[in-house]
């Protein structure tokens, strides 16, 4: 249950989120005709996520946005584009990541896109959206319950999807609020002193699928004005400045580095993979490695390879974390848990959320079920709470732990908040109902576990007369 489940602010905050992502899905049919139909996904990976924060929390600062409050996802999808949706959240392609090898224009994009949000023109463009968002039926993680029972670790971990088939919304921008956030952008980075060259790269490809390069266009250039005269101005605004060699592109290309193995690893053919890497013994290469060998079940040859990427680094705890998915993955729970284990010990509480949650899945699903190894589980999975208090798999997880000691309240009342944040809510009014008739009003020892379900039922209530 969330920390602040005495107020409906918390519910307000992950049914917001939900109603968010389905409506930014929904919206492009009304925008565009034209477009086809694709299934979109979010990859949940600590640490792609860290990574991306430390490019833009610096740029965030610079336009008075705490970074806390905004929320970066990465989205399984090739196209090159990054957009904003909702106020403060940013979603970033994996194909932008991995077409651009350094930094730069990252945090050119992220900064045009930081752009945009700090001048409010995602609020305006939002206005007449709620009467589309209340008509829509959302049918929303279809695969969830499958997917708690495995692992929801890095880059193979996809924990948040369309409900069946959906696009993206791209709000449409007018060219003034484009040259806008350039505007924006480079004030950012001329503050950082950090190149704007990355932006103009970015822009120069979008402009050159405008001209007919073979490439496939992506919707994002219909919504987002490009010019060569915007180009133009950046280039003569920034032509005086020279900071090529910043320190925040040097010590950060090495995170970027992984980032790309890990990506590669995962999204490309195992196959093709192996054949590529073969004979290469670099960092990238046994990175690649061990996730292409894991994902075609030669849990041997990709045990070796992560090895020995431990031994170089062994205070990665991401190595171990990447080690505890490929082991629990494989079968070999208890291997699991000491790996997760130790990555746990090594990395900050906010960076071992994910890494939790898989810690406790691994220990549920040992054969044996120890209360005392459950209720660990428990444990671990509300520290990780704290930071992912809007992920569904952490509440069909604990449902499931508590489910296995015979504590039936606390197994609903997570598992209430798992449909509520998949926006089944009269799935959760049930169950709540359910467990409100089994609590004893004027038991002390229940009370807590009232005041939790009464909130639970008032909020979806409420939202179901909505």
């Amino acid at each position: 249950m969330v920390k602040n489940l005495n107020t409906n602010h918390s519910y307000k905050k992950k049914l917001s989120f939900i109603a968010i992502f389905i409506l930014h899905f929904f919206l492009i049919n009304i925008l565009s005709l034209k477009s086809s139909m694709a299934n979109i996904a979010i990859i949940r990976d600590r640490e792609i996520e860290k990574f991306l924060h430390q490019l833009a929390d610096p740029i965030f600062i610079q336009a008075g946005l705490n970074p806390k409050e905004i929320e970066i996802y990465v989205i399984n999808d090739d196209s090159i584009n990054a957009f904003v949706s909702n106020g403060q959240k940013i979603f970033i392609n994996t194909g932008l990541i991995r077409k651009y090898k350094t930094p730069d224009s990252l945090i050119g994009v992220i900064a045009h896109e930081t752009g945009h949000i700090a001048s409010g023109h995602l609020a305006r463009a939002n206005e007449g959206y709620e009467d589309a968002q209340n008509a829509m039926i959302l049918s929303y993680l279809l695969g969830i319950g499958a997917m708690a029972s495995g692992s929801i670790d890095a880059g193979s971990a996809i924990i948040m999807g369309g409900s069946q088939s959906a696009q993206r919304l791209m709000i449409k921008y007018t060219r003034g609020q484009e040259e806008s956030a350039d505007s924006q952008a480079l004030n950012y980075l001329d503050k950082l002193a950090y190149p704007a060259n990355g932006l103009v790269e970015v822009l120069n490809f979008f402009n050159s699928q405008m001209i007919g390069y073979k490439e496939q266009i992506d919707e994002y250039l219909l919504t987002h004005p490009i010019s060569s005269k915007r180009i133009e101005l950046i280039k003569a605004r920034t032509a005086k400045n020279r900071y090529t060699n910043h320190k925040l592109n040097q010590q950060l290309q090495p995170q970027m580095d992984i980032v790309l193995a890990k990506l590669e690893g995962f999204l490309e053919q195992p196959d093709e993979l192996i054949k590529k890497y073969h004979n290469r013994d670099d960092l990238h290469s046994r990175y690649v490695k061990a996730i292409a060998y894991f994902r075609k079940a030669q849990l041997d040859e990709s045990l070796k390879n992560i090895d020995s990427l431990i031994k170089e680094k062994p205070k990665s705890g991401f190595l171990y974390d990447l080690k505890g998915q490929i082991l629990f993955e494989s079968g070999k729970n208890q291997e699991a848990i000491i790996t997760y284990d130790q990555a746990i010990k090594m990395l900050s509480n906010h960076d071992t959320a994910l890494t939790k949650i898989s810690f406790a899945l691994a220990l549920i699903n040992l054969k044996d079920h120890d209360h005392d190894l459950i209720k660990l589980a428990i444990n671990k999975l509300r520290e990780a709470q704290k930071f992912e208090e809007n992920n569904p798999i952490l509440f069909k997880t604990l449902a499931s732990a508590y489910a296995k000691i015979n504590d039936e309240n606390n197994a609903n009342l997570a598992l209430a908040e798992f449909n509520l944040l998949i926006d089944q809510k009269d799935k959760c009014l049930k169950i709540i109902n359910k467990v409100i008739d089994k609590l004893d009003k004027k038991n002390v020892n229940d009370q807590q576990q009232l005041l939790k379900a009464n909130d639970l039922k008032e909020f979806c209530k409420k939202n179901n007369d909505d």
